[in-house]
């Protein structure tokens, strides 16, 4: 009985250990801020810094790759739509040009991967977007076609009329000669049978 009660025990502390190790592993290597404006404006770019320090020391983590999500619909389907990928410089820090394009509170996911890390680590970043002061996209009516003015377009259409105009009058002239040609034929033509 003895030696099950140390068995267990061994057991029990041995699992814990493995347990603290797992625990260990997994623990961040990277912390991640991200630093950009907490009020943004619908349709204004901004420059968002994501700056990236060992946790255990501080140091600048260089060549490191930050991905930039956001959660996504399009056409009744939902996923996350990647907004920009950015490497780590000396000094620890990567860069997106953010244009916010609807109004209303956002989470972005920032994506890094370390190097010498094989699976990337996630970080959010919330901001809130205040709706814009002017309509994003201005639809125009017909179709716009560079170079094309309307004044060549009168031109073309006014040639094209020139020509059928020209056609017509030829077959007016063609069809009137031949029976020109036939009125004159025929009396002869009979003068002709009646010599017979």
């Amino acid at each position: 009985m003895k030696y099950a009660v140390t068995a267990l025990l061994v057991a029990v502390v041995m699992g814990t250990a493995m347990f603290a190790l797992a625990g260990s592993a997994d623990a961040s290597h990277a912390t991640l801020k991200v630093v950009a404006p907490a009020q943004l404006t619908a349709g204004d770019s901004v420059d968002v810094r994501a700056e990236l320090h060992s946790a255990h020391g501080g140091e600048p983590v260089a060549g490191a790759t930050i991905t930039f999500y956001m959660d996504g619909s399009f056409g009744g389907v939902d996923s996350e739509v990647m907004l920009g990928q950015a490497i780590t410089d000396k000094d620890g820090v990567a860069h997106l040009s953010y244009l916010p394009r609807t109004a209303g509170e956002h989470q972005v996911h920032v994506e890094y991967l370390t190097p010498g890390e094989s699976e990337p680590e996630v970080a959010t970043w919330s901001h809130d977007v205040s709706g814009a002061p002017h309509q994003f996209y201005r639809s125009s009516a017909g179709v716009q076609i560079p170079g094309l003015s309307v004044w060549l377009l009168i031109a073309v259409v006014a040639g094209v009329w020139t020509i059928l105009l020209s056609v017509a009058l030829r077959v007016i002239a063609i069809a009137n000669a031949g029976s020109e040609a036939s009125a004159g034929a025929s009396p002869s033509h009979s003068r002709a049978t009646g010599d017979w």
